[in-house]
């Protein structure tokens, strides 16, 4: 039995903005509060339009998590080992007992996914109660990206493994699992394919604009 391939395929013509991705994400991979006004989510929801003026205007929503390259340069620019192509269906995960907070693999990535961690996380009074223990709490200094819920896929086996983002999805955006059954389409495409960074995250959408646009 061949080893699944883990990705993704976000029809952008589905998403809405609402930003339900980003709150899962949030919960079940014991993500604080951003510090310091810098970034912290693993995934985020940014909005790209056509470039025209109204009335031509045209916009969507572009969730974007952690490609999981598989031709990743953050693998090759860590000088310590911590960022890791797996063999568990070409995950990028990152050892953060072993990351020593270069920073040198966000400068590799072209996607800007990766996120270092300024101050010990903290949450309201409270919320420290919500915690998940199936996924750790990082320490300050280190890089952190989407895992892609990995650990979901122990607890949940490869047949029902789902990330999180996924899951809560409300108009069925976010589609994961094997990328040999989820398939693009022909209205797929990924995010700078001029990096040839080969990403396991699609994108797919009908408006032409969409699909030739470097992002």
């Amino acid at each position: 039995m061949s080893v699944a391939k883990w990705g993704m395929v976000i029809d952008l013509d589905r998403c809405t903005g609402c930003g339900v991705c980003v709150s899962a994400c949030r919960l079940e991979n014991n993500i604080p509060p951003s510090a310091l006004d810098r970034p912290s989510d693993w995934i985020t929801v940014g909005q790209r339009g056509n470039g025209e003026a109204f009335p031509k205007s045209d916009a969507l929503y572009l969730p974007k998590p952690c490609m999981h390259c598989e031709n990743p340069p953050c693998v090759k620019a860590c000088p310590v080992g911590a960022t890791q192509k797996s063999g568990q269906g070409g995950i990028v995960s990152q050892i953060y007992a072993r990351c020593i907070g270069c920073r040198s693999c966000m400068k590799a990535c072209p996607y800007g996914v990766r996120r270092f961690t300024w101050i010990d996380p903290a949450w309201p009074v409270g919320m420290e109660t919500t915690l998940t223990p199936f996924a750790s709490v990082r320490p300050k200094g280190v890089v952190e990206k989407c895992t892609f819920c990995s650990h979901r896929l122990v607890l949940e086996g490869p047949e029902g493994y789902t990330t999180a983002c996924a899951e809560a999805c409300p108009t069925g955006a976010i589609r994961f699992g094997n990328l040999e059954r989820l398939g693009a389409g022909p209205d797929g495409f990924v995010l700078l394919p001029g990096e040839k960074t080969m990403p396991q995250v699609f994108y797919s959408s009908r408006r032409a604009w969409a699909k030739e646009k470097q992002w």
